[in-house]
């Protein structure tokens, strides 16, 4: 818009509205705008930031790979260290990690133990 479309559009204002009201009528239309773009920035910022997301899931991902494997090619144990671990200590294995009940993990009020020989 040129000077000229602005002097016209504020002319045609005053005609239309009076002195009296323009300040008030100013002041509405500022309002009405200021909430207009805060509300396009929020849907900016949710839309970039769901578009966002994925990536740094994936990026997340790609990282602790890369520092996993970093850590495992650090520690690099040698034949003798080998040996004094495996006699001082004794890893778990996976049964031995096994609890003998398996409804034992589960809260008490969703698991329910019937007596042998109980009838229905």
């Amino acid at each position: 818009m040129g000077l000229t479309e602005i002097i016209l559009i504020l002319v045609i204002a005053l005609i239309l509205f009076g002195p009296e009201d323009l300040p008030d009528i100013a002041r509405t239309l500022g309002k009405v705008v200021f909430e207009i773009r805060k509300a396009t920035n929020e849907l900016t910022k949710e839309f970039q930031s769901s578009l966002d997301t994925p990536a740094n899931v994936l990026n997340k991902a790609f990282e602790q790979t890369i520092s996993s494997k970093t850590s495992e090619q650090e520690t690099v144990i040698l034949p003798k260290e080998a040996e004094d671990i495996s006699n001082d200590e004794k890893l778990l294995t996976y049964e031995d990690e096994k609890p003998d009940d398996p409804l034992a993990e589960l809260p008490l009020d969703m698991v329910s133990y019937e007596e042998k020989g109980a009838s229905r």
